[in-house]
């Protein structure tokens, strides 16, 4: 029942006092962080991306990441202990009704989310020392707390993008196929998926050639990524907007992982 709501859990535990730097890139899924005994300090503007975790004298915070337009830049100064559960797109909307704004301004979105339903679960998940028993105990909480549905619209919409064979879909023809007017599609993105829908198919497209590159199958399909742009300039453009990279570049420094995460890791 999860898997059409979580793509994926992520442990960090991490003992030294040694600098551990990493950067990901924006994509559409929605991460809730938890963390146990750690500062974490986020600045988020038109010009910065940045998260600073150092250890802390605080039992627990949790932190909501998502709708990002550059790259994310963390840098980990001495020891962690981080869950993260990576939402699919929209999903975190079948767990709770509260508004965007304020889960990405608060740092206890754990109990902005969840309430005093489930007070002592972020002290008991982190007493297992297993990831697997986090992991279940995790799936529990969710399943126990599902209380909403996504809008058969927006399904609609979120399956036309990524059914569809060009990626370089837009706005107004989804609003076509979807039978909406432009302003009511851009509530519809606004209100569950936090994004308006031209940033969120911008971000599908980014994604889309960065796999392509990174897993090519033939040299045919692996070039037709290039149609979805205007020319070489505006693909180049673009991507060094939401990577920092030249395209070359990244590739050169990327360090893929499973599920397809993928990061620039650089420890000290």
């Amino acid at each position: 029942m999860l898997q059409r709501y979580v793509q994926y859990f992520l442990f960090f535990s991490k003992a030294d006092n040694q600098t551990l730097n990493y950067t990901t890139f924006p994509n559409n899924n929605l991460c809730l962080a938890l963390y146990r005994q750690n500062d974490v300090s986020y600045v988020k503007d038109s010009s910065s991306n940045n998260c600073v975790i150092a250890a802390g004298n605080s039992s627990f915070s949790s932190r909501f990441y998502a709708f990002h337009k550059n790259p994310f830049q963390v840098n980990i100064h001495g020891s962690l202990d981080q869950i993260c559960i990576v939402f699919h797109p929209a999903a975190l909307r079948a767990f709770t009704t509260e508004s965007y704004g304020d889960l990405m301004n608060s740092s206890n979105v754990f109990e902005d989310i969840f309430s005093g339903k489930n007070a002592f679960f972020l002290e008991q998940v982190f007493a297992e020392e297993h990831f697997a028993d986090r992991a279940q105990m995790i799936e529990l909480l969710l399943l126990k707390n599902m209380n909403n549905d996504i809008p058969a619209k927006l399904k609609e919409a979120l399956w036309l993008i990524s059914n569809s064979n060009d990626e370089g879909l837009l706005v107004e023809t989804l609003a076509h196929k979807l039978e909406l007017s432009e302003p009511s599609l851009f509530r519809l993105f606004k209100n569950h998926l936090g994004q308006n829908p031209k940033t969120y198919l911008k971000t599908v497209r980014f994604r889309s050639v960065l796999n392509r590159m990174i897993y090519p199958q033939n040299t045919a399909a692996d070039r037709a990524y290039l149609d979805q742009y205007y020319d070489q300039a505006h693909f180049i453009k673009d991507f060094k907007r939401f990577s920092g990279y030249s395209p070359k570049h990244l590739l050169d420094q990327l360090s893929p992982q499973q599920n397809g995460f993928l990061w620039i890791c650089d420890s000290k």
